[in-house]
């Protein structure tokens, strides 16, 4: 925050939106629940972007790193339903 605040002494519109800007107060506890609830509110839409979906398809896919450690990924493709014709 400090470097930002630097940066906006010399920049009249990033200090005019530190100022006005009601996404993220600074403060890290403040700015970890402003992202959880952002994410939140997209997982939301994408629940139900798919249960609005009339065809879903999901891959899952699991594998070691060089450091011997699993990773998981997940893919999920939908046909919106005003696709579908």
């Amino acid at each position: 925050m400090e470097l930002l605040h630097t940066l906006a002494a010399k920049d009249e519109r990033l200090a005019r939106h530190l100022e006005t800007s009601t996404v993220f107060s600074g403060f890290s506890n403040v700015i970890q629940n402003n992202l959880i609830a952002a994410i939140g509110d997209v997982v939301r839409y994408d629940i139900m972007e798919i249960i609005a979906a009339p065809f879903i398809a999901a891959e899952v896919d699991e594998s070691t790193n060089v450091t011997n450690k699993s990773q998981i990924f997940a893919i999920m493709w939908l046909k919106a339903r005003w696709l579908v014709k």
